[in-house]
């Protein structure tokens, strides 16, 4: 008989609300909260063994230690499956729900799911790694969500290999998989065609992303007065790449200081980019990041000032959202140092 373990935040444990958040690490036998109508969903042939919980805010500020008092707690319950959630827009949850799918499956080898809305802040890094259902903004969704999880439960226990995210009712995974058709491409393409030029309906094998329209910023009224930064999405940090930026599908950047600096050499600065020969950047990485030429405008009145502090990223595959995220974050952290404005490089 499968077993399965099933991990809630305090709130859903029942143990109380934001004053319960620093709640640590903690067991109980049987189905919780949540997990009650999920194991009614799951059947008796299928048994939570176990519900494990942590306060969000506990595992939010002792992400490594929680996740390891939770891994000896969901070990201890010998557990052939590990659901977490659902997390539906709570940030921290979903941060804990992700990390402990993640953590379960690498240490304990058995199949994990979790569910939480394309909107949590942590569903772009857990769905890349993970099955993620995807749910609405709040627990009104909570009904539909266990449903479809106790479905994608019954499918990892029997071994089945789940089908396409949006089939599953999954949160896109992001990977491609070779599967045998009937019809050749160029018929289903002519089909598609066809469709969509008689106004039927019809559903693209490779669907795109729609991006987000972001309106220009208003111009800078006076440069001779203005502080600029430089932010750059060509890959380029310090030799030796100390903060591990990735050559593609980047998550992360960097920020490096040009404090005193007239220019950038290349025995101190390369580029990580994947996408493009980035000799030239390596020989002279001003043709990337022109801190020698804003040098000189700021030299000749032109402009006011060059920020002391340079942020890099690389584009190269990276997701729209997790773009969006680091502009975000660079964007806080450069108005809170009062920058008035930003000279994007790209390769």
């Amino acid at each position: 008989m499968p077993r399965v373990v099933h991990y809630l935040n305090q709130f859903f444990a029942g143990l109380g609300g934001e004053e319960r958040a620093g709640h640590h690490p903690g067991r109980k036998d049987g189905p919780a909260g949540p997990g009650q109508l999920l194991q009614s969903l799951l059947g008796d042939e299928t048994p939570i063994v176990a519900t494990v919980f942590c306060g969000d805010n506990h595992f939010a500020e002792n992400p490594a230690e929680a996740a390891e008092a939770i891994l000896g707690l969901v070990a201890a319950a010998r557990p052939d499956l590990f659901i977490a959630g659902p997390a539906f827009e709570a940030g921290r949850y979903g941060i804990a729900c992700g990390a402990l799918c993640r953590a379960v499956a690498a240490r304990l080898g058995i199949p994990v799911l979790t569910a939480m809305s394309p909107a949590n802040p942590a569903a772009d890094a857990a769905r890349r790694e993970v099955p993620v259902v995807a749910t609405g903004a709040s627990a009104r969704e909570m009904g539909p969500a266990l449903q479809r999880m106790a479905a994608l439960a019954r499918k990892l226990l029997a071994g089945e290999s789940l089908g396409p995210a949006a089939a599953e009712g999954l949160l896109p995974r992001d990977g491609r998989r070779n599967v045998w058709v009937e019809r050749p491409a160029a018929e289903r393409a002519l089909d598609l065609l066809l469709a969509k030029l008689s106004g039927k309906p019809f559903e693209t094998e490779i669907p795109l992303p729609v991006l987000d329209a972001v309106p220009p910023a208003p111009a800078i009224r006076a440069l001779r007065e203005a502080r600029v930064a430089l932010v750059t999405s060509g890959g380029l940090v310090p030799r030796g790449n100390p903060d591990r930026l990735k050559s593609y599908l980047s998550t992360t950047y960097g920020t490096y200081s040009v404090a005193g600096m007239d220019d950038l050499g290349g025995e101190a600065f390369e580029s990580v980019h994947g996408g493009f020969l980035t000799a030239a950047v390596n020989e002279d990485p001003d043709r990337l990041v022109p801190v020698d030429v804003l040098r000189d405008l700021v030299r000749e009145g032109a402009l006011g000032a060059l920020h002391d502090t340079f942020y890099s990223t690389v584009g190269n595959g990276t997701h729209p959202e997790s773009a969006a995220r680091m502009g975000r974050e660079i964007a806080q952290a450069l108005g809170a140092e009062r920058v008035d404005g930003v000279i994007l490089t790209s390769a």
